[in-house]
């Protein structure tokens, strides 16, 4: 019964790790020297979502985690599902492609997932109103912040995998989450 109840409670544990994450990040990095080393801890979530849940609740955690970071930003509303979206599935494409097994593996997806977040922001507030500040301000930030996103990736996923393993959401060994949401060998096939 209780492996039950952790087991349903994962969810909802992640979506409000994040809320204390976006409420951390927010308030301790939102000062001048300490912003530029400001990991996203959202990305990292949905990334994880993407490598350890399955395709519907990776993608509903996503938009709840999406909607957690617009409602503390001030960034007009879409934006930050857009681009959380997009990392989501592509990465979601990439770990169906390539193999993504290990912790340096996540650590890189995590490092480039921030490259291309950032520049798929600045793509659509560039569409929404065109200026130079925000190609200039990104630039300043983009590769230290991918860099402070990977070391934070290191230590988020390693806390997550944890987790998983603590309120036994974790895989089994050579099962993946669509396997285990859609068992057919009992039924006969």
């Amino acid at each position: 019964m209780t492996r039950i109840i952790l087991r349903a409670l994962n969810g909802p544990g992640l979506i409000l790790l994040t809320a204390f994450g976006v409420a951390v990040q927010t308030s301790l990095f939102g000062r001048w020297p300490l912003s530029y080393f400001q990991p996203d801890v959202v990305l990292i979530l949905v990334l994880w979502c993407a490598f350890q849940r399955g395709f519907l609740e990776g993608g509903v955690l996503t938009f709840l985690f999406a909607e957690i970071a617009e409602i503390h930003s001030s960034v007009p509303q879409g934006t930050f599902f857009i681009s959380y979206m997009s990392v989501y599935l592509l990465v979601r494409g990439a770990a169906q492609l390539l193999v993504i097994r290990d912790l340096s593996s996540y650590v890189t997806v995590a490092v480039c997932s921030s490259v291309f977040f950032k520049l798929a922001n600045v793509t659509i507030l560039q569409l929404l109103a065109p200026t130079l500040e925000v190609w200039r301000n990104m630039i300043y930030l983009l590769f230290l912040g991918a860099a402070v996103e990977g070391l934070a990736a290191f230590w988020v996923f390693r806390w997550l995998e944890q987790y998983d393993l603590r309120t036994f959401r974790a895989k089994r060994n050579g099962e993946s989450a669509d396997e285990e949401d859609f068992q057919l060998q009992s039924e006969g096939f």
